[in-house]
């Protein structure tokens, strides 16, 4: 008995001995893990800054995205090319704030087991808000191609759980779900969308018909309605569970999740964390997704401005309104030549003056235009090594 009780214990204090050690930690592992930048003075207030940031723009996110879905309404009561302009413009405006809270809302704080478990993690959140790219031949029709995606697929019913199931259901870009299969949706295949094809009469009239219907003429128009609806309906659901995760703490709640573990992050490690996220940002969605090929929003030919609400939002972060938090005080409180010309910098290539997102809208060539921006977002990115390597914080960005 003894004996076992030995072998017992021995297991007990190995296992022990196996726990992650930063399992307790607010930070998710890849800064945790990083060391800590303890000789850099950061204002208290950086976390409620960036929560702040987060949850105002996953704010105005959501009221674009209602504002949308309402207008979708009106035009399945009444076919309007002004409602279905509306109903872009909303989009437009809905993306754009979302795109703006990106450089807040993926600061990798640690999240529950159970998130990760039930798939709602940051990580899969994203790929059913902005999964990309997208075949739309899986969701609609294409020129040449009158009875191809979920549309015009009578035999699956439009709702809810159909939706969430087909999302890359064989492959990633089999999207059924999240921003671009809605852009896909307002404006079709090179921007060519009729306000015909949701209009309900039209398919009411063609059902109708004793002569058989024309296999070329577009169908499903309430279908259509009804793929429009509940695929917003999903999208706001999914930003609210984000929105709440950054919420603020209240007299009657407490904060949400996000909030309060990274208010107990120490402000220098959370700089740290901003700057790694941001460089990620740039890295891995701008460079790679945004300024390649075709760009981020093809249907609607606006990835200008989805680079321009990117930088927007990467200035919010890093640089406070009244340059009292995040990097600026940072910077100019050490009085050194060397970081005041790197926060001029800053300033300069995340301004909406000078940032080449203004240009590239009037650049005859869209290629001259796209490569502009791109040599900012890596000029951009040196700039931010040059700050992480002048404050001494350990942050791996490539140069």
């Amino acid at each position: 008995m003894q004996k076992l009780a030995c072998a017992v214990l021995s297991v007990l204090l190995l296992m022990q001995g196996c726990t992650d050690p930063d399992s307790d930690k607010p930070m998710a592992p890849e800064v945790a893990g990083l060391p800590d930048p303890d000789s850099v003075a950061v204002p208290d207030d950086i976390a409620a800054h960036l929560s702040g940031v987060a949850f105002a723009q996953l704010s105005k996110a959501i009221e674009a995205a209602q504002a949308m879905q309402s207008s979708i309404g009106a035009l399945s009561r009444q076919p309007d090319s002004a409602l279905l302009e509306e109903a872009r413009v909303h989009w437009r405006s809905a993306y754009s704030a979302y795109l703006g809270s990106l450089a807040a809302v993926n600061i990798p704080v640690r999240e529950p087991a159970e998130w990760f478990s039930a798939a709602l993690t940051r990580r899969h959140l994203e790929q059913k808000i902005n999964s990309w790219p997208i075949e739309p031949g899986y969701i609609d029709y294409l020129e040449g191609y009158p009875t191809t995606g979920i549309v015009n697929d009578t035999t699956l019913t439009i709702d809810h759980d159909n939706l969430i199931s087909q999302h890359q259901f064989s492959d990633r870009s089999y999207v059924s779900l999240g921003f671009h299969a809605l852009e896909f949706l307002l404006w079709g295949e090179r921007g060519h969308r009729q306000v015909s094809d949701f209009d309900t009469n039209i398919e009411s009239s063609a059902n109708s018909e004793s002569e058989p219907p024309n296999p070329s003429a577009v169908r499903h128009q309430t279908r259509r309605l009804a793929y429009l609806t509940t695929a917003s309906d999903i999208l706001i659901s999914d930003w609210q569970r984000r929105q709440l995760r950054w919420a603020p703490a209240t007299d009657n709640q407490a904060a949400g999740h996000y909030a309060q573990l990274l208010s107990d992050v120490a402000p220098a490690e959370t700089l740290q964390a901003s700057l790694l996220t941001v460089a990620r940002l740039i890295e891995q969605d701008l460079l790679q997704h945004y300024l390649q090929d075709e760009g981020s929003s093809p249907f609607s030919a606006t990835t200008p401005d989805d680079l321009a609400a990117a930088l927007r939002g990467i200035r919010q972060t890093l640089l406070s309104e009244d340059g009292l938090t995040a990097l600026q005080p940072v910077l100019t409180a050490r009085k050194d030549e060397a970081d005041l010309a790197l926060l001029a910098t800053l300033i300069s290539l995340t301004g909406k003056d000078t940032a080449c997102s203004v240009g590239w809208s009037t650049t005859p060539v869209y290629t001259e235009g796209q490569g502009a921006c791109r040599e900012q977002m890596l000029e951009l990115l040196i700039t931010l090594k040059k700050i992480s390597d002048q404050l001494g914080l350990q942050v791996p960005v490539s140069s």
